[in-house]
């Protein structure tokens, strides 16, 4: 990892203080979460297989979770359930796995596909209503912690429609692809005038599952992901750009789009022209109560999402969205991004996903946790207060992930998400 990137080092580690108050431990609570949030937006870091090992163990460790056999549903999005027997620490890659080869999907297509928590709810009130399960969740936890409604769906995880050609080769995957594309439209994040629905109501009615899937792919908002409402003074959205407007969050391919609530006027930007973006939080101490919006909120934080945005040659702006979901929206951007930068390196939809090794992790309380792979699932044992180091065992802990990271490249823009992909942009874009 240093010899990869010798340059630049990780933001400064939270330090430890004794008998801290309780505004002290809320603070540094929040500073070991911007931690955490700074190192997995770096794509290498993410990928890397000491962080997700890290994070893994972390989740299990917080809801005391020892591995036990348990049955998950896997869900379609026409309703359909894939019942699976797995274990409670099973990684979210290993059990997509399980779940694509229980519908006879081909190997070589399931990295098109990813686990998802899913609300329908949300989903038809416009608020987010995806949370992907990464590498460093275990589903079942993941599921268990929130709330009942809150179902683990297969979805495709890519943003460009071009790879929904790979997808129509093959049965099973372009029945996944007609039936997300289905529910997309009943949700109505997928929008068509009458004359088209009832085309596409006459393609489903003959089994036609190519042909309904080419006419959706030429729909406005085609892989539309809601984003929940903001508060914006964006310029051409909703009148003068001095007056604050309530507007409506989407994202697609390349896109951010902000809809005017009051007036449905709608402002676009490019995400290859966003040279930056940053999320502010304003922490209160009081914790009022949820409500029930949106599967990423945290109900005592208030947030905006600020964004560097390429208006004309030389003219760089600041478009700074209010909004709870700022979290979610800067997941997404980010997500759009590591895909840019993948086609642009000829790589495929998704990163290659992280073989780890055998780890024995250090825990609070000074026992060892060793977590090593099995041909079927992740398998996690306990073994006390001792612990034992090999060629392919390492024992580590939160200072040993720093010290593993201390040379990595990571270009922070004063607190601000650099965009790789902003450095792609030619003069014909301007």
């Amino acid at each position: 990892m240093q010899t990869q990137n010798p340059h630049t080092k990780l933001p400064q580690f939270p330090p430890k203080k004794l008998f801290l108050t309780s505004s002290q431990l809320e603070e540094r609570r929040i500073l070991l979460e911007k931690y955490i949030q700074l190192v997995g937006q770096n794509p290498v870091l993410a990928n890397s297989n000491l962080l997700i090992t890290f994070l893994f163990s972390a989740q299990q460790e917080t809801h005391s979770v020892r591995m036990h056999e348990v049955d998950i549903e896997i869900s379609l999005m026409n309703g359909y359930r894939i019942p699976l027997s797995v274990s409670s620490t099973d990684s979210s890659s290993t059990i997509l796995d399980i779940a694509c080869n229980y519908i006879n999907l081909p190997k070589e297509l399931s990295k098109y596909f990813s686990l998802y928590l899913f609300n329908w709810s949300c989903a038809k009130d416009g608020q987010p209503a995806l949370k992907k399960l990464e590498d460093y969740e275990s589903p079942y936890i993941s599921q268990k912690y929130v709330r009942p409604e809150d179902k683990i769906v297969l979805r495709k995880s890519y943003w460009d429609p071009c790879y929904d050609v790979d997808l129509m080769i093959d049965r099973v995957s372009l029945d996944l692809l007609y039936l997300q594309i289905i529910e997309d439209l009943d949700l109505g994040w997928i929008t068509a005038d009458l004359q088209t629905k009832e085309i596409l109501s006459s393609y489903e009615a003959k089994k036609q599952k190519r042909e309904y899937v080419e006419l959706a792919r030429s729909l406005r908002h085609y892989g539309r992901v809601p984003a929940g409402l903001a508060s914006t003074e964006a310029v051409n959205v909703g009148g003068s750009s001095s007056d604050p407007c309530r507007v409506r969050v989407s994202l697609a391919s390349k896109e951010l789009t902000l809809t005017s609530v009051a007036q449905g006027r709608e402002q676009r930007y490019k995400v290859t022209r966003m040279r930056c973006w940053r999320i502010t939080t304003l922490h209160t101490m009081e914790r009022p109560h949820a409500n029930g919006h949106g599967l990423l909120e945290d109900s005592n934080k208030n947030y905006e999402l600020s964004f560097e945005y390429l208006i004309s040659k030389d003219n760089l702006k600041w478009i700074t969205l209010k909004t709870e979901h700022a979290t979610f929206i800067s997941v997404c951007l980010q997500s759009i991004v590591d895909e840019l930068m993948r086609q642009k390196n000829g790589s495929g939809p998704t990163s290659p996903r992280s073989k780890r090794g055998s780890v024995t992790f250090l825990r609070r309380d000074g026992s060892s946790q060793l977590i090593t792979p099995s041909s079927s699932s992740d398998t996690l044992s306990y073994n006390g207060d001792s612990c034992t180091s090999s060629s392919s065992r390492e024992i580590f802990s939160v200072q040993k992930l720093t010290e593993k990271f201390a040379s990595v490249a990571f270009k922070t823009g004063r607190d601000c998400v650099e965009n790789n992909a902003f450095e792609a942009i030619g003069d014909d874009e301007l």
